[in-house]
């Protein structure tokens, strides 16, 4: 098995577990780390283990992603101290986008629904992320590589991170996948990644090349997409601000 990045933190159970800090930023700046965190669900932590890692991160906020059935099926949080659990659902494309799944392009076509399908969901997301009150934050879906992945996109983009190192960090959840399916136990895998098509659950850089090029070419910028969801100007601009240092 690959040496993992340094953005990978470890933890019994979760195997996507990272944080968006490290990353240089157009002006020169590196994101901050211990502030914003991504990973799949908690399906495979025992009470005590999650309560650990809240405390461990000192999390002050934490945002699923999921639909209500994943939740159902799943399992979710109902409490975590004084942690806040808040729930901001987007489309699972594992089953509901409603494309061809054995498309080549179908990840990248996804994406776009999920942009463009439940913005009051996306934008009150984000409004959180973005807000350094709410810090530190993680925020998850099933796997953590598709809903999970767009709002890392966007909050990287924001930050001011190159297209080409927000890719990257898209494509780490690779690393994420070859580690559920080397450990060879069925109850490591409740999202069923082993039985989904290979064009559902890769996580290529160019998929996150073309999804950022398609806010850009549709929307203009990320900071207007952001403005379309509902996500004021002025909380991107102190987002940069906490979230990157010289």
């Amino acid at each position: 098995m690959r040496t993992l990045p340094d953005q990978f933190l470890s933890w019994e159970g979760l195997y996507n577990l990272r944080e968006l800090g490290g990353y240089a930023t157009a002006d020169g700046h590196l994101t901050r780390s211990g502030l914003l965190f991504r990973s799949e669900a908690f399906f495979r932590l025992p009470t005590d283990s999650r309560r650990e890692l809240f405390d461990e991160l000192g999390l002050v906020t934490v945002i699923d992603l999921r639909s209500d059935r994943e939740r159902h099926d799943q399992g979710y949080l109902e409490e975590a101290g004084d942690t806040k659990l808040l729930h901001f659902p987007l489309l699972d494309v594992s089953v509901d986008s409603g494309l061809d799944r054995g498309d080549p392009d179908y990840l990248p076509k996804a994406y776009q629904a999920i942009l463009e399908s439940r913005p009051a969901s996306l934008g009150d997301a984000l409004t959180i992320i973005l807000d350094p009150s709410h810090w530190p934050l993680l925020f998850h879906c099933a796997a953590g590589k598709d809903r999970t992945g767009i709002v890392a996109m966007l909050a990287l983009s924001a930050a001011d991170v190159p297209h080409d190192l927000i890719a990257k960090d898209y494509a780490l959840t690779q690393l994420a996948l070859e580690r559920v399916l080397a450990a060879n136990d069925p109850n490591a895998d409740p999202a069923r990644w082993r039985e989904l098509p290979t064009a559902v659950i890769g996580s290529s850089p160019r998929t996150a090349q073309v999804t950022l090029d398609f806010i850009d070419q549709r929307f203009g910028s990320t900071q207007q997409y952001l403005e379309e969801l509902g996500v004021a100007g002025d909380l991107v601009s102190a987002f940069k601000d906490h979230f990157t240092a010289a």
